[in-house]
């Protein structure tokens, strides 16, 4: 029979965290790889990277691996954007996350999306609101070519009128790819009062 201690220190070394891109233990994205991520701008969309490597690997596990803790670096990243912005003079008051329809939400079990706008909102200090719905379920973008995404997602999100009156926002999502998504959501943003808005992702699909 293995005993108790044993038995834990199992589990400890099956639960411990492993580097999404080169699986090196001790963390969820290690320093090396977090490394290999350049920031890129595209239009009003700054993301930490590019979508590949490391970065995609660590992404697909936070998003279908059930790896919530990785929001904390992918989070951490992304942040980091935003911190530079601001240094810059940029003038930004609150993030503001592109969230999942409930229904997806509950089957995944959290929104990628607001896990990672709470981390981006300890690290910057800015406050995290949440006033956008996802109110319509849409297919999955992946399946979809760049027309059909901008349809699949029109009407898709509102948010609480005048929630955002005057505020210059930070929309967070994970990946951006022809920017269907961010474009819905800055569009129910801007309805909502916002001032401007700026997205913010891990990566770029482009």
């Amino acid at each position: 029979m293995i005993s108790k201690s044993a038995a834990d220190a199992a589990l400890d070394l099956l639960l411990a965290p492993r580097c999404a891109g080169c699986g090196a233990a001790g963390t969820w994205l290690c320093l090396a790889c977090r490394e290999l991520c350049e920031p890129i701008r595209q239009r009003r969309v700054t993301a930490a990277g590019t979508y590949g490597g490391a970065l995609r690997e660590a992404i697909h596990r936070f998003k279908y691996g059930g790896e919530r803790a990785l929001a904390k670096e992918l989070g951490a990243l992304v942040a980091a954007c935003i911190a530079r912005d601001l240094a810059t003079g940029l003038a930004l008051d609150v993030v503001v996350p592109a969230v999942l329809h409930p229904a997806r939400a509950r089957t995944r079990g959290y929104d990628q999306a607001w896990l990672l706008a709470a981390v981006i909102s300890e690290h910057t200090a800015l406050p995290l609101r949440v006033p956008l719905r996802r109110i319509r379920p849409a297919v999955p973008q992946i399946t979809l070519d760049r027309a059909a995404r901008a349809e699949n997602l029109r009407g898709a999100y509102v948010a609480d009128a005048g929630a955002l009156r005057g505020a210059r926002v930070a929309l967070v999502d994970d990946v951006a790819t022809t920017g269907a998504t961010l474009a819905a959501a800055s569009g129910a943003l801007r309805a909502a009062g916002a001032r401007v808005v700026r997205s913010y992702v891990v990566a770029l699909d482009a």
